[in-house]
């Protein structure tokens, strides 16, 4: 690893500085620019959540990861970098693969200046979350459970041999109490609940366990899609969709930050109910919506093998280079020139929005031609 990094002051996170917008490196360097990288740093994890998109991944031991040396080669080979991603399985779950590849990515990332998302479902004991505090910007969960059948049902619905209910219960107790003490103390948390079927019903009790019982400082929203694991589970139809975001601004926290990501409602779609729920969402206090990261800014490693995928890409496109042979950069620049991304690449500047991913249009949109939608509104917007 190079120490010709001076340590960058961070900006604290905020409604008005997202470090994983991908919009931001439009602004920085006026193109799609690789700022992000995502490392899946485990295969194991205490739960089978049903909903989880890298379920059938997950393992009961892992390999040998690649040497820690090429990793920080390969991150030294991006000039860009700002935001880094750890995710798994669940990266605080394996104390050999934290102390040999969670804490030097870590600890590189601090040196760096880097700002550091890791996505846990903070089951763990505490003192685990207390020894990395100090590297994280942001802790991520994932907060789907609107009662505790569904915790004890889908928490664990793709695992073989259940626990007992009463470990079961004790996790999702120490997950609450984890996120309320880890929050007061300081750490952003942010919980994510994905918008389908079985969460509809309990949107409001979700948001009120997420603000009032946890402390979280955001609540994320995204519509699930069906992609690998995921892909049997019932998603929304987009009217339902809609309405379920209309609701939640209806009873939302309006002191929490409400962050909706990946969603399928677009300016350039000519439908006037679309274009004043974006409105409302424009004007609404403490709301943001943001451009889809996978394919934009960022790629994911596996640190095992050294795959390289577009993430949320990866049911379409598979593993697109190694690490072993190729740098990072290069892999970037080569996938926006694939006909894929090529296709899916839009940008409006009037409207900062660069965009559908590949689930998003072929969920919703499977016959729109997004590159003429661009054309239609640079012209209706005189952009350039």
């Amino acid at each position: 690893m190079l120490n010709t990094y001076s340590v960058n002051t961070k900006k604290p996170i905020t409604i008005t500085n997202d470090p994983w917008e991908s919009y931001n490196d439009i602004q920085a360097h006026n193109q799609l620019t690789l700022s992000n990288i995502e490392f899946t740093t485990t295969n194991l994890c205490n739960m089978r959540c049903s909903h989880c998109a890298v379920g059938y991944t997950l393992q009961t031991t892992d390999p040998d990861p690649l040497p820690m040396d090429l990793i920080y080669r390969r991150l030294d080979e991006i000039p860009h970098l700002k935001t880094m991603s750890i995710t798994g399985g669940e990266p605080m779950f394996s104390k050999k693969s934290i102390r040999n590849v969670v804490k030097p990515l870590l600890k590189y990332a601090y040196d760096r200046g880097i700002y550091v998302q890791m996505n846990s479902n903070l089951t763990l004991p505490l003192d685990r979350y207390l020894d990395i505090a100090e590297y994280i910007d942001v802790m991520h969960i994932s907060h789907n459970w609107g009662t505790i059948d569904t915790f004890t049902d889908v928490g664990f619905g793709a695992m073989e041999k259940q626990p007992p209910i009463k470990a079961k219960l004790k996790l999702y107790d120490q997950m609450i109490t984890n996120a309320r003490t880890l929050s007061e103390q300081g750490m952003f948390i942010s919980a994510e609940t994905m918008l389908n079927q079985s969460t509809l019903p309990h949107l409001e009790k979700i948001h009120q366990e997420i603000v009032n019982d946890m402390k979280c400082s955001r609540h994320e929203i995204h519509p699930m899609y069906p992609a690998d694991f995921a892909s049997q589970l019932e998603v929304l139809p987009l009217a339902d969709m809609k309405k379920a975001i209309h609701h939640l601004l209806d009873f939302r926290d309006p002191n929490t930050w409400m962050l909706f990501g990946t969603l399928p409602i677009y300016p350039c779609i000519n439908d006037e109910q679309d274009q004043a729920l974006l409105q409302r969402l424009r004007d609404t206090e403490n709301v943001t919506m943001r451009n889809d990261p996978d394919g934009r800014n960022r790629l994911n490693v596996n640190v095992f093998t050294g795959n390289v995928i577009v993430t949320d890409f990866g049911d379409e496109n598979g593993t697109i280079s190694n690490i072993k042979s190729d740098k990072l950069p290069d892999v970037f620049n080569q996938w926006l020139q694939t006909p894929l991304a090529q296709s899916l690449n839009c940008h409006c500047s009037e409207f900062n929005c660069l965009g559908p991913n590949v689930l998003v249009k072929n969920m919703y949109y499977p016959n729109t031609d997004f590159k003429e939608k661009e054309r239609q509104m640079h012209r209706i917007y005189s952009m350039t």
